[in-house]
């Protein structure tokens, strides 16, 4: 492979660094096609926040974008690996266009879109990104709104002391 094909894959940030629509949109991505039970289990939390209609919509509506962004796209799409914490350049850029699309940004959308898809096919690509985008979006609002389960204390932790400071592994980056 050239430069040019792999320059999708570049590390450029983080999954972590992305709002929940967004890092919902990249796990769709990197799972379509790839981990039928990753895939079924995306399906299966979309249903539990939309309902099951809702939820096929949406599937068959990422389904039509895939598709496209396959028949139309400029070349085909780098996605890191589906457990990986690493953000890539082309994930990135649909990340933003769903999140674009879903809040009205049609502009900004169609552009980033132009990116992905050829521009005659930009405008039509960002309008099944918006839809999937307003799914994404509305699927979060009600797992946002759910009570959590408390955690028991874990009874033979090592209780911190308040006053010295806290540095937390789980928060630094580590290379795949």
């Amino acid at each position: 492979m050239n430069a040019a094909a792999t320059a999708g894959a570049q590390r450029v940030g983080w999954l972590g660094d992305l709002d929940d629509v967004q890092r919902l949109a990249v796990r769709w991505l990197r799972h379509w096609e790839r981990d039928p039970k990753q895939q079924a289990e995306l399906h299966s939390l979309l249903a539990s926040g939309l309902g099951v209609e809702r939820a096929r919509n949406a599937v068959a509506v990422f389904g039509d974008l895939m598709e496209i962004g396959g028949q139309y796209g400029r070349r085909q799409l780098c996605r890191h690996g589906c457990s990986c914490r690493c953000l890539g350049a082309d994930e990135a850029v649909f990340a933003h266009m769903v999140s674009a699309a879903a809040n009205g940004e049609t502009e900004d959308a169609a552009l980033l879109a132009a990116l992905v898809v050829r521009p005659d096919m930009a405008m039509c690509f960002a309008g099944l990104a918006a839809e999937f985008g307003m799914a994404l979006a509305a699927a979060s609002r009600v797992f946002a709104a759910r009570p959590r389960p408390s955690r028991p204390d874990n009874q033979g932790a090592k209780r911190r002391n308040p006053s010295e400071p806290h540095v937390s592994l789980a928060s630094r980056p580590t290379l795949h």
